[in-house]
């Protein structure tokens, strides 16, 4: 009875913030807090399975690695109203009309919860004060995560030179509306500085023991880890993320490890776990903590992608990559392979990104040699042999290990948004100059769309949103 009242309780708290991103965050004073009272109220709403999904992946159509057909828009139309086209041709204001904007809302949604659980957790009638800091402490590092990953699209990516003036998304920390007209943009560099700040005041108080959907001492490092790194800061990255991995490896029993895709050959069925990796379909053993994004408007009913690969892209799987097989053939260019993706994915934390991410910041201002040792690591869980595995022997200098880990990274994500998130984070590194040239979207017996400018990745704020704000500055 009272797992079910938990999960009543989440529901109820996460349809309101939903309605809450409509309607100026919420119209409505909220009574969560005349409903929780204990501490296992407020742990139900961290497990609860419409706190662990999530919606938003228009910007997946933004991909690098994409191309189409002469369906490829008319499926995008169909499935999408007109959002997956504007994405697709780069547009900077896919939102328009009514379109709903999940990577706004669903964040801004889960942020409402995490603001219920901070405000309210301390006063639990019962549960020790550790055992209430740590509850709080979970849900200040989500929340924390949650604004960044609204801030990807809608904010301009971090520079120093440009931060102190450049906007960010709306910082939230109350669950209320009394003052929701008084939301302003902070700037970038305000934004950043409040992330980390979180992340740090919360990470002493988060349990150290693993639990898939609990963030733990691991996970809270992953976070601040990814945060250094998107930012370009790869020594406090590098800091980080080592203390991830080493937590990581110190789990009792390895919960957390490579799922081999030359031992499991079942990974390859649709309705295996690898594919449909959502909590109750599925466990993955390489999630570290889970939320999941739902793809369904980014696939077919039958887990076809709406987009084919570049062919030169499909050339980059090299002999023995199991990773491939993600790839099915396509109509009418058989060089086009279309993306078998899985219907739920983690947008969280799992342990490729965390070595991709470390293998990046040991090649840029650590020890190349640990990068390699990470990369090689990694690739023999892809690999149908350890000799296929090896790293290329043309990867000679440091430029080029570096170049190598993040096409590896999109080569494990590919069609999942990887590739954008490398595309505005990379844009000024001139290591990946020469990648400009591919970001370009070739539609068969059709135009293609180019981005040429690395604003084309910073969206406007969604009209659902903006009439509610008139006075905010727009990007």
């Amino acid at each position: 009875m009272k797992k079910i009242f938990t999960i009543t309780l989440a529901a109820l708290l996460v349809v309101f913030a939903a309605t809450s991103c409509v309607k100026e965050f919420l119209d409505i004073k909220p009574r969560g807090s005349d409903i929780a009272t204990k501490i296992e109220h407020f742990q139900g709403l961290l497990d609860a399975k419409n706190f662990m999904s999530f919606s938003g992946s228009t910007y997946m159509h933004m991909g690098e690695e994409l191309c189409g057909d002469a369906q490829t828009l008319e499926r995008l139309l169909s499935s999408e109203k007109d959002k997956g086209v504007y994405a697709f041709k780069f547009d900077r204001d896919p939102f328009r009309s009514e379109n709903t904007c999940d990577e706004w809302e669903s964040s801004y949604s889960k942020i409402y919860t995490c603001n219920f659980i901070i405000n309210n957790v301390m006063n639990a009638e019962n549960g020790t004060e550790a055992q209430k800091k740590a509850v709080w402490a979970e849900a200040k590092m989500q929340r924390a995560y949650m604004h960044f990953f609204a801030s990807i699209m809608f904010s301009k990516h971090y520079n120093e030179a440009t931060a102190a003036t450049d906007l960010a998304v709306p910082i939230v920390t109350e669950a209320a509306t009394e003052n929701s007209s008084t939301y302003t943009r902070p700037t970038v560099k305000e934004f950043y500085d409040w992330i980390i700040s979180e992340m740090k005041e919360a990470i002493p108080f988060l349990p150290e023991g693993y639990g898939v959907t609990r963030c733990s001492v691991a996970a809270g490092n992953y976070l601040l880890g990814r945060i250094y790194w998107y930012m370009g800061d790869y020594q406090n990255a590098l800091t980080c993320l080592s203390t991830s991995l080493s937590k990581v490896k110190g789990f009792e029993g390895t919960p957390v490890k490579f799922l081999s895709f030359r031992d499991n050959a079942a990974i390859w069925t649709g309705a295996a776990g690898y594919f449909t990796s959502f909590v109750d379909v599925g466990y993955n053993p390489e999630s570290l903590l889970i939320r999941y994004l739902a793809s369904t408007t980014y696939v077919s009913a039958t887990q076809a992608s709406f987009h084919y690969v570049k062919p030169e892209y499909v050339a980059k799987y090299k002999e023995g990559d199991l990773r491939k097989r993600f790839l099915g053939p396509g109509k009418p260019d058989a060089t086009q392979l279309r993306l078998v993706t899985r219907q739920f994915f983690n947008i969280m934390c799992d342990l490729p990104e965390l070595y991709f991410m470390l293998a990046e910041c040991e090649a840029r201002v650590g020890s190349e040699s640990n990068a390699r040792d990470l990369m090689l690591e990694y690739r023999k869980s892809r690999f149908d042999s350890d000799d296929n595995a090896a790293i290329p022997a043309e990867i000679s200098s440091k430029e080029d290990l570096i170049r190598f880990i993040v096409d590896e990274r999109n080569l494990e994500y590919i069609g999942r948004g990887a590739s954008v998130i490398d595309m505005k984070r990379l844009w000024d590194d001139p290591i990946f100059e020469a990648k400009k040239a591919n970001f370009t979207h070739p539609v068969k017996d059709g135009e293609t769309y180019t981005l040429t400018s690395v604003d084309q990745l910073t969206w406007k704020i969604p009209l659902r949103i903006k009439k509610f704000h008139a006075d905010w500055q727009d990007n």
